[in-house]
């Protein structure tokens, strides 16, 4: 009976483990801030960074959106986008990760965040900051 519970307890263990390897990249991981901290986006709002069997990864350089309505409007256009899962919702920081499904085209992807990218500026430099705030006031989940 020891040996048949200690045989299950390695199993569980084991198991556990394999699935930690496949969770992906981890943006809130010291070791992962560190290694993009110095990042160089070369003109470019979003790069792939990392790929696995199943997911594509992607830095955002967030450090372009200046105000706080820009970068909650920009999540929340993401939210209708079904190729991308934003996956380091901190908005606060300069750089955010996201990851697609790997079968989407990388240029597609990057396609993708362009085009939210400049609806957010269009609409940030265009509606009046009166509306901005209610606007934010009404969506903000990021407090």
């Amino acid at each position: 009976m020891t040996r048949a519970f200690f045989l299950a307890l390695i199993l569980f263990v084991s198991v556990a483990m394999s699935a930690q390897d496949n969770k992906g990249i981890q943006p809130e991981d010291p070791a992962f801030i560190a290694k993009y901290a110095d990042f160089k986006f070369m003109g470019q709002f979003a790069v792939s960074i990392e790929q696995n069997d199943l997911k594509k990864y992607f830095l955002l350089d967030f450090s372009i959106f200046t105000s706080r309505f820009e970068r909650v409007y920009f999540m929340n256009l993401s939210f209708t986008s079904k190729e991308i899962i934003n996956i380091d919702p901190d908005i606060t920081k300069d750089r955010i990760c996201f990851m697609s499904d790997r079968t989407y085209p990388e240029t597609e992807i990057k396609a993708i965040f362009d085009d939210l990218k400049k609806m957010t500026i269009t609409v940030a430099t265009t509606m009046p900051e009166a509306e901005k705030l209610r606007w934010l006031k009404e969506n903000d989940k990021y407090k």
